[in-house]
């Protein structure tokens, strides 16, 4: 503890940083407090006039000194509150504020004397405790400092006969300090550095609590970000592999996709019939914009039958049941064949708006699924492979798409 402890209280271990709506906010408290005090003071000068044992003149006195170290203050802090980003001219404008306010009242110590001693000491203590806390250890070092010299002082120029206070009360009654100066001036210090001490312990303590909620806000902010960066890779990921591949990806912490195994699954292929004539007749933009709006409509139907969309070659789509997930056979099976019945009634649905799109005339597809056993896996080369299905089933949807007459689906006796 010792010595660094004492450093500490002087130069802590967290930061104090002091923005500038603090400062304006403590430029505004003057701002509305000082008036109605000065106020006070004047009114009290006029209230105790009518008792004989007052000394007016010793309250005049004072009134002088306090007025206009309000007027300094209100200056300050006026002058400072209209210029809210310079913040160096908020420090010094508080800096003045704070002598100015300990100007307010240290006079009442020698000037009326009596009982005004303790109040005024009051304030005193007071003030440099709340501006120790409130804003930072430099600016609470000059309100330390300040206080001493202003206190200390008084008692020292009165010890050397060099200023005599007016007692308040016409009968004499003196401050302690007029009485024993040496004690008081010890008690005066010890004073003021416990109340810097405990104002620093308080300080402290306040700060550490700031900068671990600072830390936590960080902390909470980076898991944030993280988190919305997983997101947003997530979306990414579905945009190019099927959405069930994405989520077992992302949920599952070993490579899914580099498990190959056999199991049954349900093929379906679609394409555009006619699509080659069209592409050598349309404008490459309204050729995306049809063919866009085809894969949209087609994608929206796979994925909810539970579809994993295995890839887009061209005009045509292959669309597979049973991987990652399997469903059962049957179930497979019957999503695919009514995923193909719901594709082929969406296509005639939208033949006119392929028609405005510049398509020419209405699409018409053709579709074939097979079903069967294949090997489900990654399958590519080493630096680019693709999750897909291999084997019989995916042969033979494929051999009986070009089969289908257009606008129906044309399965295999395994599907069937």
């Amino acid at each position: 503890m010792g010595w660094g402890f004492v450093r500490a209280l002087v130069r802590p271990d967290h930061p104090e940083p002091v923005s500038v709506e603090h400062w304006r906010r403590g430029e505004r408290a003057m701002l509305t407090v000082m008036p109605p005090l000065a106020a006070l003071n004047v009114a009290s000068r006029f209230l105790v006039a009518h008792d004989a044992r007052i000394d007016l003149h010793a309250v005049d006195e004072f009134l002088a000194v306090n007025l206009t170290a309000h007027a300094l203050l209100l200056g300050a802090a006026a002058y400072a509150f209209l210029r809210p980003r310079a913040e160096q001219v908020h420090r010094a404008a508080t800096t003045v504020i704070v002598l100015a306010a300990l100007g307010t009242v240290l006079p009442g110590l020698w000037l009326l004397g009596s009982l005004t001693p303790n109040l005024n000491t009051l304030f005193v203590i007071v003030t440099v405790a709340v501006v120790r806390v409130y804003y930072d250890s430099r600016l609470g070092l000059v309100a330390l400092l300040a206080a001493l010299v202003m206190h200390v002082g008084l008692v020292a120029v009165e010890a050397a006969g060099i200023l005599q206070p007016d007692p308040l009360f016409i009968d004499g009654h003196r401050p302690l300090y007029g009485l024993l100066r040496v004690p008081a001036v010890s008690w005066i210090i010890a004073v003021y550095t416990m109340v810097w001490a405990l104002s620093s312990y308080v300080a402290h303590r306040i700060r550490a609590s700031e900068h671990a909620l600072r830390e936590l806000n960080t902390g909470l902010e980076t898991r944030v970000r993280e988190q919305v960066t997983a997101l947003e890779r997530a979306h990414r990921l579905r945009r190019y592999v099927a959405p069930q591949l994405a989520d077992e990806i992302l949920r599952s912490e070993a490579d899914v996709t580099m498990r190959r195994e056999r199991r049954p699954i349900t093929v379906m292929f679609a394409d555009i019939r006619g699509f080659t004539p069209m592409v050598e007749r349309v404008a490459p933009d309204v050729l995306a914009d049809v063919l866009n709006r085809y894969f949209d409509e087609v994608s929206k139907i796979a994925f909810s039958h539970g579809g994993t969309i295995d890839k887009f070659i061209g005009d045509a789509i292959m669309v597979f049941f049973g991987a990652p997930e399997a469903t059962g056979e049957r179930d497979q099976a019957v999503r695919c064949v009514a995923m193909g019945l719901e594709i082929q009634q969406r296509v005639r649905e939208l033949g006119d708006e392929f028609v405005r799109l510049g398509a020419g005339a209405p699409l018409e597809l053709r579709v074939g699924i097979g079903s069967g056993t294949a090997t489900v896996g990654s399958f590519g080369a080493a630096h680019r492979s693709d999750y897909t299905v291999v084997g019989a089933p995916v042969n033979r949807a494929a051999r009986l798409e070009p089969l289908a007459p257009a606008g129906s689906v044309l399965v295999d006796e395994e599907t069937h």
